[in-house]
């Protein structure tokens, strides 16, 4: 039981490809950052009509949100 699970990773960074890990979520405004754990670029998505999540920006700066 001391082993650590796995996080689920839902994507590549744009830069590098590296695994994406989950920074923060907004239900509320219906977006989430996501961070790559190689180069720490945030990346911005923003979920579209259909219930999708799409990729609106990336930024080395969390603070720019929507």
């Amino acid at each position: 039981m001391t082993e650590e699970k796995a996080k689920k990773h839902t994507g590549k960074c744009y830069d590098c490809g590296g695994p994406l890990e989950l920074f923060e979520m907004n239900l509320k405004k219906s977006t989430k950052i996501m961070l790559c754990q190689n180069c720490g670029l945030y990346h911005f998505y923003k979920k579209d009509f259909i219930g999708t999540y799409k990729l609106t920006k990336v930024s080395k700066d969390p603070t720019l949100s929507q």
